[in-house]
């Protein structure tokens, strides 16, 4: 009987050697694949898995002021050009966007800065250009290593300097940026 069984191990062997080889792949079952493999192919070739996995990814917008902290620390100071005018830009931002964008500001004085306010007193804020020069509040997608810079402007005319004491630094507002897309949804191109 063993040697009925051993012969017939034998010639198994040999019809699957000389036969096509036999792979199986079971279907899917939920949370496993399996792979049977009886023989494989004799040129140890790669065969392609009968399973795919898909590769998901979020699109969103981004940007990104990679000197937030140097900018934040410096501040912006306002100085005196006139009687009742005072002005003073940010260091530049270093900008970075994948879309092409409108970067804004507002001003809101702060408890001390509200002490300046008169019924003719204007706060101002804008983006400009690097050099501070003139009103740059669009910027294009980079992609790429480049950076945009631009500045931020601020203005206050006729304050009631008076009323607060002599000194250096004093905080009397805070600009806080904003950012929306310079584009409409329907206007969207592939960069």
């Amino acid at each position: 009987m063993l040697k009925k069984t051993l012969i017939g191990l034998v010639v198994l062997s040999v019809l699957a050697f000389l036969g096509k080889p036999v792979l199986a792949a079971e279907q899917d079952t939920g949370d496993d694949f399996r792979l049977k493999a009886h023989s494989w192919p004799v040129e140890f070739k790669t065969i392609n898995l009968d399973f795919t996995i898909p590769v998901n990814m979020d699109v969103g917008l981004y940007f990104e002021i990679n000197n937030k902290k140097e900018v934040v620390d410096e501040g912006i100071t306002i100085e005196q050009i006139s009687i009742h005018i005072y002005e003073g830009c940010s260091i530049p931002m270093n900008i970075q966007t994948n879309f092409c964008m409108v970067l804004g500001a507002s001003i809101a004085p702060t408890s001390l800065g509200e002490q300046l306010i008169g019924d003719d007193t204007e706060f101002s804020v804008e983006i400009r250009d690097e050099a501070c020069e003139s009103a740059q509040p669009d910027v294009p997608k980079t992609l790429s290593d480049t950076t945009e810079k631009r500045t931020i402007y601020v203005k206050l005319v006729n304050p009631k300097v008076f009323e607060l004491d002599f000194g250096k630094g004093k905080h009397v507002a805070d600009v806080t940026l904003n950012v929306k897309p310079g584009f409409q949804p329907g206007d969207w191109v592939d960069p």
